[in-house]
């Protein structure tokens, strides 16, 4: 199993891994994104506001 992880680990173009990682990052940051977007409705705030509060 080991052996076969870093085999692919090796065949996979490095362009694709940085693709992956950068997929990743945005939608671990999408609802910051969002925001800024979109701007701040009232329901995100209600939800900021109950976060805080809980």
């Amino acid at each position: 199993m080991r052996k076969a992880a870093c085999t692919l680990a090796r065949e996979l173009p490095p362009a694709l891994v940085y693709l992956i990682f950068m997929l990743l990052l945005v939608l671990a940051t999408a609802p910051a994104f969002r925001i800024m977007l979109l701007g701040v409705s009232l329901d995100d705030l209600l939800q900021l506001r109950c976060f805080r509060l809980g």
